[in-house]
């Protein structure tokens, strides 16, 4: 049995190595077999490649072939043209070479010509250079026997001829500026004239009819006894959260506003008005509170005023302040003439005026507009409003000549440049139009009595009236106290003292009458 096992087991293991040797040896053929064929393909595939190439290769002579046989004519022409070319270049090298030889030979000539000139140059600087030799040697000689017939010497002689000649030249100087200021006074007010007319008749501003801030009239008694109540406390309420004075007489249907500020009094003027609207509820709390609201209101339009008014007059660079003092003149009134249209029409005027005379016209509306804005403050800083606001905008950035001119709009300092007597005839302008400025009957007595006073209290003076609205002060003198010259001296010393003394707007004309009455009585007998 064990035998049988050894022996199956030696057959399987025969046969198992037979199998593994056939295995090898028919991978090994297999292998064989794919490397042939591979060999095969790559020979294949070369043989393809290489036929490939050769069909491209004759393509691409084909196509230089049939690509040249298209451009050879244009080729041709291009080489015939770059022949005739280079044969015009070559002709015009020729020549250029040629005119070259002939400027050379020329500016040779030319340098042989300069030096014959500089060498007889050289001769005749050496024969002048003699001459002034001798001419010095002569004029020293002249001077000599000059100075020994003179009995002087050569500087005093030459200090003498020039304090001549510097005499004569003052002189002639004099003259001319003589004869220029009469030329200039002969023609100045004609031409001054012409400029104030055109000016005027081009200045279309709207006119502004406003008058001042007037009493409020209480709508009804009603209102009257609620606002006027026993204790004052509404009264008081009133004057404590605007800052100024109230004023109610008995029998009057109105309330008076008293008050240096004009802010102020407008913003009363508002209050007054606001509250008495309200028919119930009128108590100080809530008098505080509409006086409050009116306030932050008064300030919104203020500053819109001044931006308005530079917006209008096209300026720049203007500080905020500068504007808002600009936006309170909406409430300031000079002889019945509000001031913050005022300053607008200065500041046209003057531009106006400046481009006729050609100055900086920018300039002339910015003094125009600034020269009146001390009257927002006169009330509370001590100084005429032309200093008050000089330092006010001086202190905010403007320059130097526009401060003067606002300064010296009223002369408070000499007035120095163009731009202030611009601002001085615009504002006489501005003040002087027809209705643009009125007086009260109480301040129209009163100029009329100053006006009157000044003229009695010269010798001579027999009566005074005051015509055309303030505007003629006519002198009456006794004609044998006072002669044609002392007339003319007169009515020069007059309008200096109201010059001096009164302080009203626009030109007074003071005329003086002089008259002589002789009579004389025939007495005849009858026969």
């Amino acid at each position: 049995m064990i035998t049988i096992i050894i022996t199956a087991l030696i057959a399987l293991a025969a046969g198992a190595f037979g199998g593994l040797a056939l295995h090898k040896v028919m991978r090994a053929r297999t292998i064989r077999h794919a490397r042939e064929e591979a060999d095969e393909v790559l020979d294949e595939a070369k043989e393809a490649v290489e036929l490939r190439a050769l069909e491209e290769q004759e393509r691409i002579q084909e196509i230089e072939m049939e690509l040249w046989t298209k451009v050879e004519p244009e080729m041709l022409k291009v080489e015939g043209r770059i022949e005739d070319l280079q044969e015009v270049a070559a002709e015009k090298k020729s020549k250029a070479d040629s005119i070259a030889h002939e400027e050379k030979k020329k500016l040779q000539e030319r340098e042989a010509d300069v030096k014959k000139q500089e060498q007889a140059l050289k001769t005749q600087e050496a024969s002048l250079t003699r001459i002034k030799e001798a001419q010095k040697s002569l004029n020293q000689d002249l001077v000599q026997r000059l100075t020994t017939k003179l009995n002087t010497s050569a500087e005093e002689f030459k200090t003498q001829l020039k304090n001549q000649m510097e005499e004569d030249s003052k002189k002639r100087a004099a003259r001319f500026i003589q004869e220029s200021e009469e030329d200039v006074k002969e023609h100045a007010e004609t031409r001054a004239k012409k400029i104030l007319s055109l000016v005027i008749d081009r200045f279309a501003r709207p006119y502004c009819a406003e008058r001042g801030i007037g009493a409020v009239n209480f709508p009804d008694n009603h209102v009257r006894k609620l606002f006027c109540d026993p204790a004052g406390n509404n009264i008081k309420a009133v004057q404590d959260s605007c800052g100024c004075d109230i004023i109610v007489e008995d029998g009057m249907d109105m309330v008076g506003v008293a008050g240096f500020d004009p802010v102020r009094r407008e913003l009363t003027r508002r209050t007054l008005e606001r509250i008495f609207k309200e028919k119930k509820n009128i108590n100080p709390d809530f008098i505080r509170k509409i006086a409050e609201n009116q306030k932050k209101e008064l300030f919104k339009n203020i500053k819109h005023d001044g931006d308005a008014l530079a917006k209008e007059l096209k300026l720049e660079g203007l500080n905020a302040e500068v504007r808002q003092m600009m936006g309170s003149l909406r409430y300031r009134y000079s002889f019945t003439q509000n001031q913050y249209f005022h300053c607008g029409e200065v500041g046209w005027l003057a531009g106006l005026m400046a481009a006729e005379i050609g100055v900086d016209i920018k300039k002339a509306r910015r003094v125009g507009m600034l020269h009146d804005i001390g009257k927002s403050m006169d009330h509370s800083i001590e100084g005429g409003h032309a200093v008050i606001g000089a330092d006010f905008i001086a202190a905010r950035g403007e320059a130097a000549d526009v401060v003067h001119a606002v300064k010296a709009h009223h002369f408070d300092e000499q007035p120095s440049s163009d731009h202030a007597f611009l601002v001085i005839a615009a504002d006489a302008v501005s003040g002087a139009r027809p209705g643009a400025r009125r007086s009260t009957i109480e301040s129209y007595n009163q100029k009329v009595s100053e006006l009157q006073d000044i003229a009695r209290s010269f010798p001579g003076v027999t009566d005074c009236f005051v015509l055309s609205g303030g505007r003629e002060c006519r002198v009456m003198v006794n004609g044998r106290k006072v002669n044609d010259e002392q007339s003319l001296e007169l009515s020069k010393k007059i309008a200096a003292r109201v010059e001096e003394e009164c302080n009203y707007p626009g030109q007074i004309k003071v005329v003086v009458v002089r008259e002589t009455i002789v009579t004389e009585q025939t007495r005849k007998e009858l026969a």
